[in-house]
């Protein structure tokens, strides 16, 4: 039987089995007896809850799962299958969530009330901004059809919000801060979200937030310390002093448009928000295209742009904050030039620090 995602489930006929310990309500077929296919998906739902390391605190709850987890791979199953997608799906760590609920626990945080153009810079300004001192840094000058700033050493390894704190914001204020000191010292050091979220004073917190805020904040504060000597707790704490590491001067923004939004990443990688669609769920690897609006709830950090070999579409490469079971090793690649504001709004709501 078929399911929506993120749709409601009819009511159907079950039975109750204890297989390996775990008590599993699965539909029961004509004259009583259990389908070989529940069996199956039960036992793939044990694996993949010895895989994520996931328990539930009732069989109620256990049963509930399951049921969530079978709508979720067969609606896997069946979008692999039609063979007209530009990127594939999979199961990874969020195959137990409705996709309303997935997108309330890792795709709201990003929140820009308040925020006003007074940081959205003009080309010519940008230009200034990204001025190292020395060369032609015109935003005119010919772009490299491709550009990697993992390849360079510039970015950390991806890291994970979690689920009970919604703190993108500062996830992608930190990886911005990261790849900016490595540019222009050679160091690579891994820096302090939860420095943000326990003393932020703009900011929520576990609560939502913005880059722009947190940078202003940053600037404030001297600069932010290392992640080793303020680790990520994802539960908002109490503030308390640590020497900072890494400091910047200021915080922009570029005009609303992927030319721009390229140009930048060119020099530096970039700050962007995104509307999460429950589509991006399950995104295992390639060129995601689906569908997506520009309701941006998830602040991500653009790290580079390409084109796929294989289809040839045009990609930005974006950093996420969701471990590195999700994606492609916790990345994405979103299609690019798409027009107007770009997929999922990439290039309306943009964020750089300057050193």
């Amino acid at each position: 039987m078929a399911f929506s995602h993120g749709g409601t489930w009819p009511v159907i006929p079950t039975v109750v089995l204890l297989i390996g310990g775990l008590l599993a309500a699965v539909p029961a077929a004509s004259g009583g007896h259990v389908d070989a296919g529940d069996m199956l998906m039960m036992d793939r739902f044990r694996q993949w809850q010895a895989t994520h390391n996931r328990s539930y605190l009732s069989a109620e709850e256990r049963l509930q799962r399951f049921e969530v987890y079978r709508s979720n791979v067969e609606y896997i199953d069946a979008a692999n299958r039609r063979g007209d997608l530009t990127y594939e799906l999979g199961e990874n760590q969020f195959a137990d969530l409705t996709g309303e609920e997935f997108v309330a626990r890792y795709a709201s945080s990003h929140d820009a009330g308040g925020h006003t153009d007074s940081v959205i810079t003009t080309a010519a300004e940008a230009d200034g901004l990204w001025s190292s001192g020395g060369g032609d840094d015109s935003l005119e000058a010919p772009l490299p059809p491709s550009v990697d700033w993992r390849a360079k050493g510039a970015v950390t390894p991806v890291k994970n919000q979690g689920s009970q704190c919604f703190s993108c914001w500062a996830f992608s204020a930190v990886a911005m801060m990261e790849s900016l000191h490595f540019i222009k010292t050679g160091t690579l050091v891994p820096l302090s979200e939860q420095q943000l979220v326990d003393c932020d004073k703009y900011d929520g917190g576990c609560n939502r937030g913005y880059y722009h805020r947190a940078f202003q904040w940053i600037m404030e504060n001297g600069g932010l310390t290392t992640a080793a000597l303020y680790p990520y707790k994802a539960v908002r704490g109490v503030c308390f002093r640590a020497k900072p590491v890494v400091t910047i001067t200021g915080h922009a923004a570029v005009p609303k448009n992927e030319l721009a939004l390229q140009s930048a990443v060119a020099r530096q990688p970039f700050g962007v928000a995104i509307e999460v669609p429950t589509s991006m769920q399950f995104y295992k690897s390639g060129v995601f295209s689906a569908p997506c609006g520009i309701k941006m709830s998830h602040a991500v950090v653009t790290v580079g742009y390409g084109t796929d070999a294989s289809s040839g579409l045009k990609y930005w490469l974006v950093k996420n904050s969701w471990g590195q079971t999700w994606g492609e090793a916790g990345y994405i690649r979103m299609r690019r030039d798409v027009g107007g504001s770009g997929l999922c709004g990439i290039a309306l709501d943009t964020a750089y620090p300057t050193m």
